[in-house]
């Protein structure tokens, strides 16, 4: 009898269905109530801005943080006192499921300096990563063994059979996980809104297993 061990490797992508975005809005000033006054004014308007999108089902969920308020000295020349700048900051995520919708709202709050667009994140639904990454894991079985029967034909040792099969990793750990991909962000023509299209989200999996070849019993 001889063991074969080998590690079983498969993907599965669907189109992304989910794209996550985070706006802060941040102003800088030497007295600290005209940067409150500026992001408050800011985060406003975004807060009123995407409660109206889910509203409309262009984003199905959004949250927000607080404005904070910090502070740090800036050295304006040698033998010149340094001065202190006041920043305020906030920030509100929203998850979409229109895209056009996005790509609108994106162009809309690029015209206002107050505001930092961080990377959007393509997801998908959580029905959808379910399916997925079961139907990758059974691929990943399938790749694992696969492999054991090209290990044993070359070495002329005759049928293979699966004795254990684990997960790789030494503790609990999610087996598939979504990898965003392909993402184009680029302006619309006259500026009024920006163009999005995402790529695949893939979902991984990997199995390791060990085969036994020749007789009946396991190995020891």
């Amino acid at each position: 009898m001889v063991e074969i061990t080998v590690r079983g490797e498969a993907v599965r992508r669907a189109a992304a269905e989910r794209a996550r975005l985070t706006v802060q809005s941040r102003w800088q000033a030497e007295q600290p109530e005209a940067a409150m006054a500026a992001v408050q004014e800011a985060h406003g308007r975004v807060v009123d801005e995407v409660r109206d999108l889910v509203e409309g089902g262009a984003a199905e969920s959004w949250h927000a943080d607080r404005v904070w308020l910090s502070h740090h000295r800036e050295w304006v020349a040698e033998g010149q006192p340094p001065r202190i700048l006041y920043t305020a900051a906030s920030s509100v995520t929203a998850t979409f499921v229109d895209l056009d919708a996005l790509g609108r709202w994106i162009a809309a709050l690029g015209r206002d300096e107050v505001h930092e667009l961080g990377e959007i994140e393509w997801t998908l639904t959580d029905a959808t990563h379910r399916s997925l990454a079961q139907r990758a894991r059974q691929d990943a079985v399938a790749d694992a063994v696969e492999r054991a029967e090209d290990y044993a034909r070359a070495a002329s040792l005759g049928a293979v059979r699966i004795v254990a099969i684990r997960e790789p990793g030494t503790g609990p750990q999610p087996l598939a996980k979504g990898r965003a991909m392909d993402v184009m962000l680029a302006s619309a023509p006259g500026g009024g809104a920006v163009e999005l299209r995402a790529g695949e989200v893939e979902v991984p999996a990997a199995v390791e297993a060990a085969f036994a070849t020749g007789g009946d019993s396991a190995p020891e």
